[in-house]
């Protein structure tokens, strides 16, 4: 003692010596010992790094002779107590806190230590039960306190003595002084008797049950962790119970193993020593064997150890860097005595019982709202892995640690494990902590595997069900599959520990069994997959060299792009349009040189502001600059203008001013800017990757383990056999059985290291036991297959030095070179002919436009179609037809003028007001235009125009008109004045755009005859909905079927000729049904469809609404894209919803075939267009004279005898509902609707000479004094050839449009339809009797339109 205060600081000494002394069993405080404490207190605070103040008051022993003794014999009062806690605190301490971290520097490391052992004498004097009662009485005195009366002072000594038992319980152990065998009680064990004796244990239960005192949920996890440190699950669960007689052998196995192998040892030594004494063993000398020198070499021992002769036995092994050393284990794990596991198991089975659930729900809102401390989450995975196996042991339930088994808990974990690794990776210097933390993790997803797999494996059927859902959703998503895989190829030896191998090699083993289960009751399993975008490489920033000229002609054409951008916003500035900013200057007044010499720089900035597409800022500082220097009008004049100054501009930007214009950047952004650039990698990377599912392989998983990385793993376990436990030489063991059986991949186990562990365990005793036996019979099976290929192939023996991949083992067992001659075989040598027919098809094919490109056309036409288009490009290089892949692309079009001239913006202003009333502004625009542009630019240059203020007022005005001619059809009048204002220029689809080919001709004149009965209605209705301009009324009646009963929406359905589909959702609904009712199966089914005509059924909102109504699932989430049959579906209900959709008969007619029996019409009509197609086949031309009248007049008469066929159906009382009639006015403006262009693409086949007039019906002189031409003529024959209209031939109707709709139409029989003949001149054209019918009248129509404009 008198050493220990000749090394304290006086003024602590004296302060020590003030607290008071011990007499007897009684201690004597000083009067001063409350100001004492608080000294010391104050000691503590002002310590320097080195903890001196500490260090020496751990010396002197104050905690063991003072402090204890006050807090014992004065904890009546209330101050002295309180203080005395807080200093009792502060010194048990941890010494991770007190020196921040482990100190590497050898000096502060001793003093870290010396902090330590006196720590743990610290947690031997708290082995008190005394000691411990009081602070037991003291925390619940303070929780029977209601929360209205506890006091700031009250919730302090709470939580101050929560970290005190805290502390005590976090001192770690100290093998090595106390020599504690297994069964004994050490240090920890006496201070959890203490906590048992005093009642402490219950408080800590009371704390982590209660809602009221969840703000100390955090200390209770901690407190419990740390009680349970050296303590297993298993050991703790078993605790008490009658040892099987299995166990028991178990045990006697054990002791047997390691007798044998000691006297294995003995009989080794036995044999390797010489019956004589090792001086007479002799000298010899050895033939064949150099020395040194060049004499043989002299060998002295004995004789029979000739053989084993080697020069390695005085080598050094080569010294591993101290930070390449692998990471060893620091965890201690003992057997306590049985007094102690028994009060642990019945604290454990209260704990899991009473408070797992709220404690682990409150601890993880601490963690995930960020109330609790940095990385508190390892105590939430340690007792989230430690009770959850104890429950899984001891008694398995699922109700009482549900809060912590679902999908989200597997997801946390998951997601903790990533970012462990990802840390443990970037932070270096923490990474021992980060592999510590990633252990944790690591054990608590396994025990999570643990548990599914007994849940699964459960007696009771509502257990297995759970299990079942949720290993659907675990085995569904790519990353909790893929984790194993990661950290297997990850692990390395320096960071982590051979124990989290084990942890990982065992619960990887686990989630492998049990998804081999999962997937062989099932047929097909729908899993998650990643499929990679190719990414798009960004472009790079020119450098200055190359702006100021390497490339001109890509600099001048980023230039002109530029120029473009900006152009209408510079023309609507100059023109008054748009606002110029005021708030610029054009020079820098923070500069050193004078205004004057900034004339230069204003330049730039000028130009920097252009090339940044800034115009209103460049225009500015133009007009800025010009005020500021106005000599020499370098700027322009002062009274210049606005094309002037545009054209200053344009020669400003085009200006080479030999200065690199970098685009102007914010100071926000600026400083933003390194942030920005992540968030749009991680955009891109998001974009490239989409999850879309697939029907998994367990093959293919499993083939995914055959890496040799992970091999290198599973060896590197295997060489440490004897430590391991039976379970994980099996893990082990199957994966390479795995890896050689099931993926027949044998040479990837030929490996020396391999080889040297098989070596060991077949020389070591242990290999007789049955823990060993099948780890001896893969040892033979492996090195048996090695030597069998090692008789073919003398250079296995080389092979066994390196790790090998697939393609490795492939020129093993092939060859070497197999890999290459199979590369080879693809590419064949092209002969001449070959070569030349490539070059002429590259010719011919190189312009050709579409979605193929040049070498999907080559593929087409060329004579050998088994060329890949890999060998057709590679050819093509070889020949030098092209210089790069890139060359092939395909052509985007031809290149768009970017200049708009005077005579471009009349032009756009002229059709803009000739075509601002259609349904499609922006496509007749683009139509008519005489040069090609793209649509951006027309918008942008409509809106600097001022024509436009919105670009929404050019979309297309898709629905209107049909809505109008579906509610004139219903009887609603209120629309007719609306179509009466849109005239000629009310537009609807033009229905001849849709004939793409002479046999929808047909359907084209069943679609657009008037229909006789409100069915047909009906069904024109619904048809023009699925068109792809259905109105908002019709969407929201599609939405609403759902509210239907089935056979209406059946019916609805079957209306839009669905029925087959229909037929397909019943068939698959019944082979359902039969694997349930076979297998049990109860597994949520896809709807995959396979054909064309399935997937626009699925696409098709009514025909979901229609599988909404049945009962089928859509898909959840985005990370499901099929429609599913409901698990839960037994498979009687399957087969009762399956008969409940047997499609109606006579239902599903089409709107055609409807009107094939409703309208008398439809026969003449495909008569007419019988003939005509036998007249282009025989190639007859008609001669005979018949009246021509324009096509409108047609389709107005058509119409008519429509009004007139529901006048006379009324007047014969067939009870159908009665139309409003309509002015004949009104009944052609609709029809020119009709026939209004739809700016389709085959507009531009009209050439600009040609053009027809459609007017009266009055006749003209014969167009035989015309210059000959060939004609083309529209016959629709009639029974009645005295009509007023067509009294004369061949006539040239010389009105306008608008005129031939002021026309009468005459009244038609229902028996008959009218005639016309159109007559077309040309002088270029072919005859039209030669083209397909289709395209006739629809030449006739759109050449009508471009006469009008």
């Amino acid at each position: 003692m008198e050493s220990v205060s000749a090394m304290m600081n006086v003024e602590l000494l004296s302060a020590c010596s003030a607290l008071g002394c011990l007499e007897g069993n009684k201690y004597q405080k000083e009067p001063d010992c409350l100001e004492t404490l608080k000294d010391l207190i104050r000691f503590l605070r002002r310590e320097d790094e080195t903890c001196d103040i500490r260090r020496q008051l751990g010396n002197s022993q104050i905690l063991q002779n003072d402090l204890l003794y006050i807090a014992k014999q004065y904890h009546k009062d209330t101050e002295l107590f309180e203080t005395c806690i807080r200093l009792l605190v502060n010194l048990t301490q941890s010494p991770e806190i007190c020196f921040q971290k482990v100190p590497e520097d050898k000096m502060f490391r001793n003093y870290f230590l010396e902090v330590l052992s006196q720590l743990q004498s610290y947690k031997e004097a708290f082995a008190d039960e005394e000691v411990m009662g009081i602070l037991a009485r003291k925390l619940k005195k303070l929780l029977d306190l209601e929360w209205e009366s506890r006091r700031e002072d009250h919730t302090l000594l709470m939580e101050r003595i929560l970290l005190l038992v805290r502390n005590i319980l976090h001192v770690p152990a100290d093998p090595n002084y106390e020599k504690r065998t297994d069964d004994d009680a050490s240090v920890h064990d006496q201070v959890l008797w203490a906590l048992n004796l005093s009642g402490m244990d219950k408080l800590i239960l009371y704390i982590a049950s209660s809602e009221a005192e969840q703000q100390w949920c955090m200390h209770a996890a901690e407190i419990i962790t740390l009680m349970f440190r050296e303590q297993t699950p298993e050991q703790v669960a078993t605790a008490g119970e009658a040892r099987l007689a299995s166990e028991r052998q178990k045990d006697e196995q054990e002791l047997e193993m390691i007798r044998q192998r000691e006297l294995a040892e003995k009989r080794a030594k036995v044999k390797a020593g010489s019956a004589r004494h090792s001086r007479f063993g002799g000298t010899f000398c050895i033939k064949n064997l150099k020395s040194i020198s060049d004499r043989d070499i002299i060998y002295h021992s004995a004789v029979q150890n000739s053989n084993n002769i080697t020069f390695d036995n005085k080598k050094e092994p080569k010294k591993k860097p101290k930070n390449r050393m692998p990471m060893k284990d620091t965890s201690v794990t003992r057997r306590s005595t049985l007094s102690i596991r028994l009060f642990l198991k019945e604290f454990c089975i209260l704990f899991v019982e009473n408070c797992y659930n709220s404690l682990m729900h409150a601890v993880k809102d601490h963690i995930v709202h960020q109330r609790a401390q940095e990385n508190d989450d390892s105590f939430y995975l340690w007792t989230m892995r430690f009770f959850m196996a104890f429950n899984r042991v001891h008694q398995f339930r699922v109700d009482i640690i549900s809060e912590t088994f679902s999908v989200q808990t597997f997801y946390y974990v998951q997601t903790q494990i990533v970012k462990y690794l990802d840390m443990m990776t970037t932070d270096k210097k923490e990474a021992p902590a980060w592999s510590k933390r990633m252990h944790l993790a690591m054990k608590a997803y396994g025990e999570l595997m643990a548990t599914l797999d007994t849940m699964s494996r459960s007696s009771d059927l509502k257990i297995r069900d759970s299990a079942k859902v949720i290993q659907g959703n675990i085995f569904y998503v790519i990353e909790y599959r893929e984790v194993f895989l990661m950290l297997l190829k990850k692990y390395d030896e320096v960071r982590c520990t051979r124990s989290y191998l084990k942890d990982l090699i065992e619960t990887t083993h686990t989630f492998i069994k049990m998804l081999e289960r999962y997937c062989k009751g099932r047929k097909t399993v729908m899993v998650q997959k990643k499929k990679k975008k190719k990414a798009k490489r960004r472009r790079r920033q020119p450098t200055a060299q190359q702006q100021n000229g390497d490339q001109p002609q890509e600099v001048d054409e980023e230039l002109n792009a530029l120029w473009d951008n900006i152009t209408s916003d510079l023309s609507a500035m100059l023109q008054g349009r748009e606002d110029v900013p005021e708030d610029v200057v054009p020079f820098d007044a923070a500069s050193e040189l004078p205004v004057e010499e900034q004339r230069a720089d204003g330049m730039v900035r000028i130009q920097r502001s252009l090339r940044s597409g800034e115009a209103g800022e460049s225009l500015a500082l133009l007009r800025a600059a010009r005020e500021v220097w106005p000599e020499n009008d370098v700027f322009g004049t002062a009274d210049i203008s606005p094309e002037e100054e545009f054209m200053a501009l344009r020669e400003i930007h085009f200006t080479n001013l030999n200065v690199v214009a970098p685009p102007p950047v914010d100071e926000q952004d600026e400083g933003n800017e390194e942030e920005m650039e992540d968030e749009e990698d991680e955009l891109l990377e998001e974009e490239r990757s989409q999850r879309t599912e697939e029907e998994f392989n367990f093959n293919i998983f499993v083939n995914k383990f055959s890496h040799p990385d992970i091999i290198r793993c599973y060896v590197k376990l295997l060489s440490n056999y004897r430590n391991h436990s039976t379970f994980t030489c099996h893990c082990i063991v199957k994966m390479l059985h795995r890896i050689a059986w099931d993926c027949e991949k044998v040479p990837l186990l030929f490996q020396i290291s391999l080889f040297r562990v098989f070596q060991k365990i077949l020389n070591d005793p242990i290999a007789a036991t049955a823990s060993m036996k099948e780890t001896v019979k893969f040892s033979k099976f492996a090195l048996g297959k090695f030597f069998e290929m090692a008789a073919t192939n003398k250079k296995m023996f080389m092979e066994m030095l390196f790790w090998k991949d697939t393609r490795d083992i492939y020129e093993l067992t092939e060859g070497y070179g197999a890999v290459m001659e199979k590369k080879n075989k693809k590419s064949v040598e092209w002969r001449e002919e070959e070569q030349h027919e490539l070059a002429q098809l590259y010719e011919e094919c190189k312009d050709e436009e579409g979605d193929k490109d040049v070498v999907d056309h080559i593929m087409e036409h060329i004579i050998d179609d088994s060329r890949t288009r890999r060998q057709i490009i590679t050819q093509l290089q070889r020949q030098g037809v092209i210089d790069s892949a890139a060359d092939l692309k395909r052509k985007k079009g031809s290149k768009r003028l970017t200049i708009w001239r005077e005579e471009h913006e009349l032009e756009l202003r002229n059709l803009y007001e000739q075509h601002r009333d259609s349904d499609d502004v922006l496509g007749n625009i683009l139509n008519g235009m005489t040069e090609k542009r793209s649509k951006a630019k027309v918008i942008e240059k409509l809106m600097g125009l001022g024509l436009v203020q919105d670009r929404k007022e050019l979309y297309k005005k898709r629905g209107k008109g049909g809505a109008r001619r579906r509610r004139g059809r219903h009887g609603n009048s209120d629309d007719d004045s609306d179509d009466e204002e849109d005239g000629p220029q009310g537009n609807g689809r033009n229905f001849i755009d849709d004939m793409d080919e002479e046999a929808d001709f047909e359907g084209f004149l069943a679609q657009h005859s008037k229909p006789d009965a409100p069915e047909a209605s009906v069904y024109n209705s619904e048809t023009e909905s699925e068109s792809g301009s259905s109105s908002d009324g019709e969407n929201k009646d599609e939405d609403g079927d759902g509210e239907l009963p089935l056979g209406d929406v059946l019916r609805k359905v079957q209306e839009k000729g669905f029925t087959e589909q229909i037929r397909w959702i019943q068939n698959g609904l019944r082979s359902t049904a039969a694997d349930r009712e076979k297998d049990g199966d109860e597994q949520a089914i896809p709807i995959v469809p396979l054909s064309e005509e399935n997937e626009d059924a699925m696409d098709n909102k009514a025909f979901q609404n229609f599988l909404k109504t049945v009962g089928i699932s859509a898909p959840s989430s985005h990370e499901e894209t099929f429609w599913r049959i409901p698990g839960s579906l037994s498979h009687d209900q399957l087969r009762q919803m399956a008969d409940s959709i047997e499609p109606q008969e006579g239902v599903a007619l089409s709107a055609a075939e409807r009107k094939k029996k409703s309208n008398p019409r439809y026969d003449s009509l495909k008569e007419m267009a019988r003939v005509r197609r036998q007249e282009k086949k025989g190639g007859k031309k008609r001669r005979d004279r018949r009246e021509e009248v324009p096509v409108t007049e047609v389709v107005s008469r058509v119409m008519d005898d429509e009004d007139n066929e529901e006048d006379s159906e009324d007047e014969t009382g067939t009870g159908l509902p009665t139309l409003p009639t309509t002015s004949s006015a009104h009944k052609r403006g609709r029809v020119k609707r009709a026939l209004q262009s739809d700016s389709s693409d085959d507009d531009s086949d009209a050439e600009p000479g040609l053009s027809i007039d459609l007017g009266t019906s009055d006749a003209l002189p014969s167009s035989t004094n015309k210059p000959s031409a060939k004609r083309s003529r529209l016959v629709l024959s009639s029974d009645d050839d005295s009509d007023n209209e067509g009294d004369t031939q061949g006539s040239r109707v010389g009105e306008t449009l608008g005129q031939s709709q002021e026309a009468p139409s005459a009244s038609l029989d229902n028996s008959s339809v009218p005639f016309t003949e159109l007559t077309l001149e040309s002088d270029t054209q072919d005859s039209d009797d030669d083209m397909p019918l289709h395209k006739v009248a629809k030449r006739r129509i759109i050449e009508s339109d471009s006469e009008e404009d």
